[in-house]
């Protein structure tokens, strides 16, 4: 390692807020992350305790010197003020929650997500600053993909699941990690780090298809043509006369996509990967997205309940069963969800504040010089666009150790596009608070850390990793023309301990029966239920899938 990285590396330790966002995207992603289903809710300690350590950084290491020039500018940067009201809006709501344990946790989280958005957004200033931070994802990205590579190929799962122990949260991590990534792979003048986020850009893509979440793949599929969009832009409106002449720098983006099919057409299950694509073709068809659909109405007739207020920050689960709230009685869809918990308003806030940043951010990005500031925003305006999308069906988002990287990719665009005078970046440490505030700072930190730590692991009591399913009975035999009903009962981990739970009837459980020519289909008002035709025989494979989980029941039929 050379000087200058060593004196960086120093500085970021003596900047201890950038060390404690540094060290939180690791810790969270690759330590806390409940990869073998067995720690529920450690992911949301880790990222809850660490933002409770950040906070409290901030406050001994900051002097308050407010003034209204400086309070107007940055209630006018960008997406910072509908920011702060979403934030003002979860408060009052976990104020006037039913469920004051779980409010609290929620709130936790989302108020955590704020405060590493601000973190990155004021901290991250330099360009040495983003850099690192970069190359800091990067890592992860990269060790992500490759435990999702070795994990999947080892049948342990249907579907890369990665550390984060679901295929649904590992495919929304890489999907707003790609686009920047992949913006630094060929914009990036530095041979060293273009050529890691070349190779980072080939893994990450190709976990993220193993992952087999439609919803990621059609979100990365929506973000990186942003990013191709925003990119011809720029460069046209930079270098008009040269945009004919540049055309060979379409070659490097053609190898990395080369790359990815090569390097799938030699994985042993691409034919899963091209079998579940397909069923792009008739989605309306697809029996995913019809129990999805009837998430989203239950949902919608729950903001049709409260749409002002909502029921109460983190209650939309607890509905169901304040014993067993999990991911299965999620809405699957973050817009739906937010509104019906917190209400309308809170949602439109949201979509505000990502509005503010895309139109902020794309004229900024026209003006900017390249480098490693420009690349890292147009990679953050794309990723921004594959989360709005993602996040229409998807339930990752509202779970701490991917929600951190939507707030922390925020964030990094909100900082790289932020002016910063050259004659005032100088690597001083950040003033220290008044001595007569410390002890009240430390108080109070010690007070918050007491009040919400505990709750962080309620948003879990949770169940909310899936161990296996049990599909019953497993093995019957039935006379043609009658009819047979399953059973999927569902088994998670908690603490070391398992918990039973009967997802029979959930919208999220999804049955088929092969062959469908032999005489077995399931229909009826009833999904679970086999009806045989009459005078059939032979056997019947009937397979329920839960949440990326299947089991499969043999049946024989008799005459």
């Amino acid at each position: 390692m050379s000087n200058q990285s060593n004196s960086w590396w120093t500085q970021a330790v003596q900047n201890r807020l950038i060390a404690l966002v540094l060290a939180m995207v690791v810790i969270v992603t690759l330590v806390a992350s409940p990869a073998n289903n067995a720690q529920n809710g450690i992911a949301a300690l880790a990222f809850e305790g660490l933002a409770v350590l950040l906070f409290a950084t901030l406050l001994w290491r900051s002097r308050w010197n407010f003034t209204r020039q400086k309070v107007t500018e940055f209630l006018r940067t960008g997406p910072n003020l509908p920011i702060l009201l979403f934030l003002g809006v979860a408060l009052v709501s976990c104020a006037l929650s039913s469920n004051k344990a779980f409010s609290i946790q929620e709130t936790t989280r989302i108020a955590a997500g704020v405060l590493l958005y601000f973190v990155v957004a004021y901290q991250f200033r330099r360009s040495e600053h983003l850099s690192k931070l970069f190359d800091t994802l990067l890592f992860v990205g990269v060790a992500a993909s490759l435990y999702g590579f070795v994990q999947y190929s080892t049948g342990e799962t249907l579907r890369a699941a990665g550390p984060f122990g679901n295929p649904q949260l590992l495919a929304s991590f890489l999907m707003i990690l790609l686009p920047i990534v992949a913006v630094v792979a060929i914009t990036e003048r530095k041979a060293g780090r273009q050529l890691a986020a070349q190779v980072a850009t080939v893994l990450m893509a190709a976990c993220l298809l193993l992952t087999q979440t439609r919803s990621a793949w059609l979100g990365s599929a929506v973000g990186l043509g942003v990013l191709a969009i925003l990119a011809i832009a720029v460069a046209a409106r930079n270098r008009p006369s040269s945009l004919a002449s540049r055309k060979h720098e379409l070659v490097l983006p053609a190898v990395m996509l080369v790359g990815v099919i090569v390097f799938l057409a030699l994985w042993p299950q691409t034919n899963t990967l091209l079998q579940r694509a397909t069923t792009f073709s008739n989605v309306s068809a697809q029996a995913t997205f019809q129990s999805r659909q009837a998430m989203w109405r239950d949902a919608a007739s729950t903001i049709a309940s409260r749409p002002l207020t909502g029921i109460g920050v983190g209650l939309y689960p607890v509905r169901y069963s304040a014993a067993h709230p999990s991911l299965s009685n999620d809405p699957h869809n973050f817009w739906l969800k937010t509104a019906a918990e917190m209400g309308i308003p809170a949602a439109m806030l949201v979509a505000l504040a990502l509005a503010a940043f895309l139109f902020v951010g794309l004229r900024r990005a026209y003006t900017m010089d390249a480098g490693i500031r420009r690349s890292l925003l147009m990679g953050a305006i794309a990723a921004t666009v594959a989360f709005a999308v993602d996040a229409v069906s998807n339930p990752s988002w509202g779970l701490a150790q991917t929600s951190m990287f939507f707030w922390l990719v925020l964030g990094l665009g909100v900082g790289a596009l932020r002016p910063f005078a050259r004659q005032r970046e100088t690597l001083t440490r950040p003033a220290l608070a008044p001595r007569f505030a410390r002890p009240a700072v430390a108080l109070a930190s010690l007070a918050l850390a007491a009040f919400v730590l505990p709750t962080a692991t309620r948003a879990a009591v949770d169940p909310q990793y899936l161990q296996s399913i049990d599909l019953r009975p497993d093995v019957a035999t039935l006379r043609s023309g009658q009819a047979l009903a399953f059973t999927v009962i569902a088994t998670y981990g908690t603490d070391g301990s398992t918990t039973e739970v009967d997802v029979t009837d959930d919208p999220a459980t999804n049955y088929s029966a092969t062959p469908g020519t032999l005489g077995g289909m399931l229909s009826g008002g009833d999904k679970n239920v086999l009806q045989t035709r009459p005078r059939s025989t032979g056997s019947i494979a009937v397979t329920a899938e839960f949440l990326g989980q299947t089991d499969t029941s043999s049946v024989t039929l008799t005459r």
